[in-house]
């Protein structure tokens, strides 16, 4: 006909259930930690400033990338907010680097860690046999 019957599914024990459920906790967090890991990768090129480019001698300079001796000046409106050096930048950028490589190796790791003793406590996850009789291919 045009429709099937679903089959009937296997049931899971509740030590499974229960095992795949903490599985999924703990991959979570794993794919956060190598997006985490990811977004540390070193950037090229220089910095960007999303203020006013001021160079050496305080005028203001074309374009958005910061250049040794280049200082980026914010204004919120007419305001002044900040001012930020090109060393300053780079400095910065590390910075947060570090942090997103210690954000994801600390989410990874708990990931994997938790992972590993789930499994080893509890077992792997295994496929049940089949219990339906074969035939035997001499007919």
């Amino acid at each position: 006909m045009f429709f099937r019957a679903p089959k009937p599914r296997e049931h899971l024990s509740r030590t499974e259930l229960f095992t795949r459920r903490l599985a999924l906790l703990f991959l979570l967090p794993i794919g956060w930690g190598l997006f985490q890991l990811a977004g540390a990768l070193p950037a090229s090129g220089d910095p960007t400033c999303a203020g006013i480019l001021e160079g050496e001698d305080g005028e203001e300079t074309p374009g958005s990338h910061l250049r040794p001796g280049q200082t980026c000046t914010r204004y919120d409106g007419q305001h002044r907010t900040g001012s930020q050096t090109f060393e300053e930048a780079l400095n910065l950028r590390a910075q947060h680097q570090r942090e997103l490589l210690l954000q994801g190796a600390v989410l990874t790791g708990y990931g994997v860690i938790g992972l590993t003793v789930t499994f080893h406590h509890i077992g792997l996850p295994r496929r049940r046999a089949d219990t339906s009789p074969q035939e035997s291919p001499d007919g």
